[in-house]
């Protein structure tokens, strides 16, 4: 576990850090907000990748072999990030490596944690560091960018960080073929990936993720910009705002599982969804820097557990066999809408003003409390 929790950490640490250097690719390239979001469109083209790879290369290489080769993956990704910063296209190509490696270590874990004792509360503690990587980032990126550094030399930190766990991982998992079953489990009929398309509990725990996940990456994306133009603060301002967004997703993760599990992962959500438009209307209507900042902190904490809810309800309902494809496609698709979404916000910020981050974000909460409503209400894990 502690291997997964270092992974997610430097997940975190890079996703996290794109909201605070928007500005200052956009000045660098000088380009609009339709064209920066590009970024987000190459990270999902490489979630997309991840989603229809990840469990035949599972069937192939291993499990363990297959976190080894996204390790990699990601380690080129990011020297091409932090190697030139002449080349916007190039910089794409580099989130779309990235993205395709982060979405395969992902679901791999997202399906080892789903078998564990109390999943929610282990699910919660992975995305609870994936939080506090996301938390750190914005800062230490922020006070680079504003001595001057330029942006690309940020992600040497990424490599820093990528080699030593390359080997961590090695030694964790890469003996590790695949994750054990039963032969109760074992008895899916066809094509597993056929099996896992088919399955309608895996399309809404994605759809819901999705539209979880592209509100908190357009919050972390593009509060930063938001806070500069309408609510006229200053980047270093701005930048903690961004952490503290993700300083209240890395709490409530590990802090409000156990409150989950009394209260059953569907109620709770549907608790913390309203808690969230009421913030998220406060943040949008009352036009003050100060206001949009607690809110965003308190929105962090009221959704931080979406995620670790999603995969506990997908253990609960999903069969073991078809883990390993189905948490790779619950992932991938979710983690789409960090890609999907942002760049939405981005082409209308183009068009209309940067002040669409937050009725948009607000739309994305309502959809969540109605996609979880069609999510099946489960009382077991399924076998």
């Amino acid at each position: 576990m502690l291997v997964a929790f270092c992974t997610l950490f430097l997940a975190g640490w890079n996703g996290g850090s794109t909201g605070a250097m928007i500005p200052y690719i956009e000045r660098n390239y000088n380009i609009s907000y339709a064209r920066v979001s590009v970024l987000f469109v190459s990270t999902f083209i490489g979630y997309v990748t991840a989603a229809a790879a990840t469990g035949p290369l599972v069937r192939r290489v291993g499990f363990g072999n297959t976190l080894l080769i996204a390790m990699v993956v990601e380690l080129i990704g990011n020297v091409i990030n932090c190697s030139q910063r002449k080349s916007f296209n190039f910089m794409c190509f580099g989130f779309f490596v990235v993205g395709s490696a982060f979405a395969t270590q992902l679901g791999l874990f997202n399906s080892y944690f789903a078998r564990l004792n109390k999943p929610l509360l282990w699910t919660g503690c992975l995305h609870g560091i994936y939080g506090l990587g996301a938390f750190a980032s914005p800062q230490v990126a922020t006070a680079m960018l504003i001595r001057g550094v330029p942006y690309n030399v940020f992600y040497t930190t990424n490599v820093g960080m990528n080699v030593p766990l390359f080997g961590l991982v090695w030694l964790a998992f890469g003996k590790l073929k695949a994750l054990p079953i039963n032969p109760a489990e074992a008895s899916v009929h066809g094509s597993v990936l056929r099996e896992t398309l088919k399955s309608k509990a895996v399309w809404t725990l994605a759809v819901f993720l999705m539209l979880y996940v592209g509100a908190e990456e357009s919050i972390g994306g593009w509060i930063v910009s938001y806070l500069i133009e309408v609510r006229h603060g200053d980047p270093q301002g701005a930048s903690w705002v961004a952490s503290g967004m993700y300083l209240g997703l890395a709490v409530g993760r590990i802090v409000l599982p156990p409150v989950n599990m009394l209260l059953g992962e569907r109620n709770s959500v549907f608790i913390y969804v309203a808690l969230a438009i009421m913030l998220q209307c406060l943040a949008w209507r009352v036009p003050t820097f100060n206001s949009t900042a607690i809110c965003t902190a308190l929105i962090g904490l009221t959704i931080s557990t979406f995620y670790s809810a999603t995969i506990a309800m997908g253990g609960k309902l999903i069969p073991k066999s078809m883990h390993a494809d189905a948490f790779s496609l619950i992932s991938a698709v979710g983690q789409s809408g960090s890609a999907f979404w942002p760049l939405i916000v981005g082409v209308m910020s183009t068009k209309t003003g940067i002040w669409v981050v937050e009725p948009t974000v607000l739309a994305l909460l309502g959809a969540q409390g109605a996609c979880w409503w069609l999510v099946p209400r489960v009382d077991r894990r399924v076998q």
